[in-house]
């Protein structure tokens, strides 16, 4: 298997890595955890039979198009449709009911990967009413992960997990109302991106661009450090309006974030919190 012997990465050769990742490129991965960072780029080395990370280093200095390839292998896209069902069950009976009063609900997915987490939500505000007055943004660091999410086409062998999840969601409704099967993919309805924006950005590096009703940051914290954790959630409670619901990963935590004291638990367990006012 891939994941097997992978090549030991020094720390003076990840050093390195993060000296040409900043300097040259922009990309800051000093507050990423170490241990999933040197796995990451373990996978990376041995994709290309390299023995160490220096030959990589190597190309990332002299092949600056190779970066965006780069990205989208070191990036983690592991996702699904209605991932955590209860967890969205929760956002659908605890968290969103405030929400029906406003003429317009703003919506972040912070990390979007390849847009799964995008059409559920989309899914969930048509289930539920709220759809016409979303604004969903989307992003990620990753562009080639972007251009599969705007497709909103998956394997068709991911159909009866997603459908299971939807079902979990929804038992009643119709998954076949939002996705078909073509050509060895799983369909989902063009309709439910129309008020969805794709946009590239670096929650680390870059500030956030305006206020929202509601955030999804879901499994990106565990791969930060302790003090990067801390920065990316205060900017992502900065970004929310009084009142505007946090969702992150259902094995994630906000203990050690200095701005958890500014939310109150709409379901600790399913880690939906919301700002208060």
């Amino acid at each position: 298997m891939l994941t097997e012997f992978l090549p030991d990465i020094s720390d003076a050769e990840l050093e390195q890595f993060m000296q040409i990742m900043l300097t040259q490129h922009g990309y800051d991965f000093r507050g990423y955890a170490p241990a999933s960072l040197k796995r990451r780029l373990g996978l990376v080395i041995k994709k290309y039979g390299f023995t160490s990370l220096i030959p990589l280093n190597q190309r990332l200095l002299t092949q600056p198009e190779y970066l965006r390839y780069f990205i989208n292998e070191i990036t983690v896209s592991t996702t699904e449709l209605f991932r955590d069902p209860a967890a969205w069950v929760a956002l659908r009976v605890q968290a969103l009911p405030p929400f029906f009063a406003l003429p317009e609900i703003r919506i972040w997915h912070v990390g979007a990967s390849t847009g799964e987490e995008v059409i559920s939500m989309a899914i969930l505000l048509q289930e539920i009413g709220l759809y016409s007055r979303a604004r969903i943004f989307a992003t990620d660091i990753d562009d080639i992960s972007i251009e599969k999410a705007k497709s909103a086409q998956y394997p068709a062998r991911s159909r009866n997990l997603y459908k299971q999840n939807f079902q979990a969601v929804f038992p009643t409704s119709s998954f076949e109302k939002y996705a078909h099967e073509e050509g060895g993919h799983l369909v989902f309805d063009p309709s439910l991106l129309k008020n969805t924006r794709f946009l590239k950005h670096n929650i680390v590096t870059e500030a956030a661009f305006g206020e929202f009703e509601v955030i999804l940051c879901r499994n990106l914290l565990i791969y930060f450090t302790p003090p990067l954790q801390d920065q990316v959630v205060t900017k992502l409670v900065d970004s929310l309006v009084p009142g505007g619901i946090l969702m992150i990963g259902t094995k994630e935590s906000l203990f050690w974030c200095s701005a958890a004291k500014r939310l109150i638990a709409v379901n600790d367990s399913e880690r939906i919190y919301r700002k208060q006012k």
